[in-house]
C-alpha cells in the first residue's frame, strides 16, 4: 500500500519537532538543576514550542487527509504532550490562575510567560525551517506556507459569536479537564481523556465554528497579524474573553471549595455538640 505523500511529510515533521524538543529536554536535565529557574524556563519553553509548532502541521492533515485524520492527529499529539510535558503549562491561562490564587509567585509567573511567548514567537520560524531545510519542500508544505504568510480569518458568524464561544468554551474546557484530571480519577482516565476531549473540541470547532483557539497563546501564534480583524477585536476575542472564561471557572470552583469547607466545619461542630450532650 502506497503511503500518501502529505501523510509521510507530516509524519517526518511531527517526528522532527518531537525529537528536537525531547532531545533538548534531556540535555537540559543533564546540564541544569531540575529545581532551578533555568531548567524550569527551558522546560516551559520547549513544551510550548512543541505544542505551538505541531499545530501548524495539523492544517496539512486536515486539508489533504480529511477531518477524521485531523481528529486522530489531535488525539495522538495530545498523548505525546502528556508523555513529554514534564509540568510545563504551555498556556498562559493556568499560570495566571495559579498566581491569582496565591500558588505562584510573581517572578515565577513572569518567567513562565516569557518562556511561553518566546516559544510562540519562534514557533513559525521553527516550522518554516523544517519545511524548507529539513527535507525537500513538497506541494503540501508550499501551500501551507503560502496560507500562513497571507492568512485571513475564517469567521462565518458575527464577531460577538466568536467572542462568546471563546469565553464559554474556555469555561467549559477548564471545568471538564479539572475534574477529569483530579487525583480521585483513575490514572488511565487522567492520561487519555484530556487528549480525547480536546481532539473532539477542536475538531468540532473547526467543522462548525471557524477560527477559534480557546487559548490566547495558540491564537497569537496562529492568527496574530491575519487579515480581517483589528488589533482591538483580536485582543477582545482571543485574549480577554478566554481569560475571563477560564478565571470564571476557577472562581466557581474556589467558591464551591469554600462552601464545602464551611459545611464540613459546621458538621464537625455539630458532632462535638452532640458528643457533649451524650456525655
Amino acid at each position: 500500500m502506497e503511503v500518501p505523500g502529505p501523510l509521510l511529510d507530516a509524519f517526518i515533521y511531527y517526528i522532527t519537532v518531537i525529537a528536537v524538543c525531547e532531545g533538548a529536554r534531556h540535555v537540559a536535565d543533564r546540564l541544569f538543576d531540575k529545581k532551578g529557574n533555568v531548567h524550569r524556563f527551558i522546560i516551559e519553553f520547549l513544551g510550548t514550542l512543541q505544542v505551538t509548532t505541531t499545530i501548524y502541521e495539523n492544517a496539512v492533515i486536515d486539508i489533504h487527509l480529511g477531518r477524521q485524520a485531523f481528529a486522530f492527529t489531535l488525539f495522538s499529539m495530545g498523548i505525546v504532550f502528556a508523555l513529554c510535558n514534564r509540568t510545563a503549562f504551555c498556556s498562559p491561562l493556568a499560570p495566571i490562575e495559579q498566581f491569582l490564587f496565591g500558588r505562584l509567585r510573581l517572578s515565577e509567573l513572569i518567567q513562565t510567560l516569557v518562556a511561553q511567548f518566546s516559544a510562540g514567537y519562534f514557533a513559525f520560524s521553527f516550522a518554516r525551517t523544517i519545511w524548507l531545510r529539513a527535507y525537500s519542500t513538497t506541494d503540501a508544505h508550499s501551500n501551507i506556507l503560502g496560507l500562513m504568510e497571507s492568512c485571513g480569518f475564517n469567521h462565518p458568524y458575527p464577531i460577538y459569536y466568536h467572542l462568546a464561544f471563546e469565553l464559554i468554551g474556555t469555561f467549559i474546557v477548564r471545568h471538564v479537564l479539572t475534574r477529569a484530571t483530579s487525583e480521585s480519577r483513575d490514572s488511565r482516565i487522567r492520561f487519555v481523556f484530556p487528549a480525547l476531549f480536546m481532539a473532539a473540541v477542536f475538531t468540532g470547532t473547526v467543522t462548525f465554528v471557524g477560527d477559534q483557539a480557546l487559548d490566547p497563546l495558540v491564537a497569537s501564534t496562529l492568527f496574530y497579524g491575519c487579515r480581517g480583524l483589528s488589533f482591538e477585536n483580536f485582543m477582545f476575542v482571543y485574549w480577554i474573553a478566554p481569560t475571563i472564561g477560564w478565571m470564571a471557572s476557577a472562581y466557581w470552583d474556589s467558591s464551591g471549595e469554600e462552601d464545602a469547607k464551611k459545611k464540613a466545619a459546621k458538621e464537625k461542630k455539630a458532632e462535638k455538640k452532640r458528643a457533649k450532650k451524650n456525655e
